[in-house]
Order: structure tokens, then sequence, then C-alpha cells
């Protein structure tokens, strides 16, 4: 069973955060690996960075991180994990079925159960950190939020579940695949069989306010003391662009047409949502100045209105600040594209997350916004 962290701590506290999105899963996986880099650099010591965060927690692909990480892999090892099975995973279905979905599940339910082990449980003691995992309940019409933390109110309940079907659940996003069926005990042990989605199709594409709460709530039993120098949140995007119709197209949008709109809409309304709220209670890391969230500016760039929501919230708008906080992401934007070098890389093209031919792209978007975002000696002091 996870030793987790006894409270109070006695070093500053560190969490993870990484979103949903598909094959762009690779830009927040280039930023694992610099970030692991740097780290083993400034501390003069080579770990992986499930020794280096005390809560990961992960929605969507962003799970498929978050538990490699957890078990040990290397950030690298991970990278490549999309970059050998994105395609086998992303592969269509034939026509007639759809209707239903475009990706079959046994590819991705194969390489999940290869690279986590088909019989590694969340209650596993081969987690080596606190794990949160976002899926969507939709037999009851809940978001689940699954951890390994031995004091959790569900855990003995989903302590025997595979990790392999957590994770595909959480990445189960509807028109792409099909949805998880879990058996989750109830608390006679009587299996009850519940059907999953994507934890992205709710308010947690963006996990980071509730892997702050998990960390700091007391109900969630971890009770971590907050403050800016005593917690630390890095929050890992996979890119936002603003989804536009042009005029006079909507009308002749199909079901289908709309079902892909508002998955994806709700996806960047939530990032949003949540990074403002995250901005708002947190401080930027000592020395990086405040500036506009790519969301914002991705949104700008569409032509969205000037709007408080999504300007930086100011950082006297909290007296003080419940953490440090700060986000990596990147606006798939022409503008932001030609400023990072990368203007052969079409912004509409690499804007889908099942856009398999554009691996190759997303790998050197991510690379990119790593060489420019990940700056960890301006956090030197919760790691040394």
């Amino acid at each position: 069973m996870l030793n987790i962290t006894p409270n109070p701590p006695t070093r500053p506290m560190r969490l993870l955060s990484i979103d949903g999105g598909g094959l762009k899963g690779l830009i927040p996986a280039e930023a694992l690996i610099a970030i692991e880099s740097q780290l083993d650099a400034l501390t003069g010591r080579s770990l992986p960075l499930c020794d280096r965060f005390d809560l990961i927690g992960g929605t969507s692909t962003g799970a498929i991180l978050a538990v490699g990480l957890a078990l040990g892999l290397k950030a690298v090892e991970l990278r490549d994990f999309y970059l050998k099975f994105g395609k086998q995973i992303f592969h269509k279905v034939f026509l007639p079925e759809r209707f239903w979905h475009s990706y079959p599940s046994s590819p991705l339910e194969e390489h999940l159960k290869d690279i986590f082990g088909e019989d590694t449980t969340l209650g596993s003691a081969k987690l080596r950190t606190n794990i949160l995992i976002v899926a969507k309940n939709v037999t009851l019409g809940t978001t689940w939020f699954f951890t390994n933390n031995p004091k959790g109110k569900y855990f003995t309940n989903n302590r025997g579940l595979p990790l392999w079907q957590i994770v595909r659940a959480s990445s189960a996003a509807p028109t792409y695949f099909p949805p998880q069926t879990i058996s989750v005990p109830d608390d006679q042990g009587q299996p009850q069989d519940y059907e999953f989605i994507d934890g992205g199709v709710s308010s947690y594409n963006n996990p980071s306010m509730q892997v702050f709460l998990e960390a700091t709530d007391p109900k969630y039993q971890f009770g971590w003391p907050t403050g800016a120098s005593k917690l630390l949140l890095l929050s890992l995007g996979t890119g936002f662009n603003a989804i536009t119709v042009p005029a006079g197209k909507a009308s002749g949008y199909n079901l289908f047409n709309w079902a892909r709109y508002a998955i994806k809409e709700l996806m960047n309304d939530a990032n949003l949502q949540q990074n403002v709220l995250m901005h708002l209670i947190g401080q930027p890391p000592a020395g990086k100045a405040p500036a506009p969230t790519a969301e914002a500016n991705a949104a700008r760039a569409s032509g969205v209105p000037a709007n408080d929501a999504l300007d930086f919230i100011s950082p006297g708008a909290v007296a003080s600040k419940a953490l440090t906080y700060q986000r990596i992401t990147v606006s798939l934007t022409r503008e932001r594209l030609d400023g990072l070098n990368l203007g052969d890389i079409d912004p509409a093209k690499v804007g889908e997350m099942d856009a398999a031919d554009q691996i190759g792209n997303f790998q050197r978007i991510g690379q990119a916004i790593a060489k420019e975002e990940v700056r960890m000696e301006l956090l030197k002091q919760f790691y040394v």
C-alpha cells in the first residue's frame, strides 16, 4: 500500500496536473522531459518524476501520462508511447461502426495493459506516488475522481480496479472511442457495472483545481497546508485553439458536427475557467512575470471581444496566495506558431486531438514550448 506523506509535511508539497487532449499529449510529454532533465541538473540526482511530485493528476491523455509517471516510467518512455502507438490507436473503424465511434478500443486497451500491467490495480504498491484520475460515470451521471490515497473515502471500493481500465475510462471520448465498463464493488462487496466516458466531458479536462482541492481540502484526507512557499502546482496543457464556425455554416451542421463541436468547446471553456481560477488563488513562480493565459491569447486571436475572465487576474486580487502555480501550454494559432518558428505547421490541423498525421508536429510544438516555458530554476526552492 502507498505510504502517503504524513500530515503535516516537513517540506513544501509538489503537485502536477496534466490536461486531456488525445495525441496532443505529446505537447505535455515534451514538457515533462524538460522538467525531469532540469530537475536532475538542479539537484544533482537523477530521479523519475514520481519521486519529484507528491500528487499527480490527469484527465484522458493526461491520465496516461500521470499513471505512467506514478509507476516510475521516465518521461521519454511516455513520449515514445505516443510516437510508437499513436497511429495504431487512432486508426479508424470501418464505416458502419463509425455511426457510434471513430476508433476501436482494442489497440488502446492492449497498449495500456502492456505499459501499466494487466494486473496492476489502483491500490498497487507499484504506484510510487499519489495519483488522481478523472472519469465520467454516465450510468450515474457523476464525475469520479479515482485516487490511490488509502485514506480516501472510496479507496476500499476502488483499490482492486485495474489501472488500465481506469485510464481507458478516462480516455473514452464520445464519438472517438466507445465507453468503458468497470465493475465496481459496492459497500457490501457486490459488483456493480458502470459505464464511463472521458473525464474531459466535465469541468475537469484541466484537472488543476481538483488536484489542488484533493491535496488541501481535509475531506480528501491529505490536508496539506496552503501558501505560496508551501505548495507548488505545475499545470501542463495540450494546446488550445478557439473553435469557430464560419458565418452561415452553423445552420448546416448535423448531429455529428455538433457533437464534435460541443466536446471541443466544453474542453476549451473548462480549461479557461480552471486556469482563471488557479491564477486567482495562486501566484506565478518568483521571477516569472504575470502574463495572459495561453487560452486567453487563443481566444483573442480568434476575434473574441475583450472580457475580464480572459485577463490574467491581478496579483493583488487575492492578498494571500494559496500556492505557487505555473501553467505551461500553447495557443495553437498562426501567430503563436510563427513566434515559435513553426510557420510550416497548419494550426487547423494540429487543433485536432486525433490528427495521427500530425504526430511529428505535435512533438515539435511540445519541444518548442518546453524550451520556452520550462524554467525549473525558478522553482528551485521546492526541490533543494
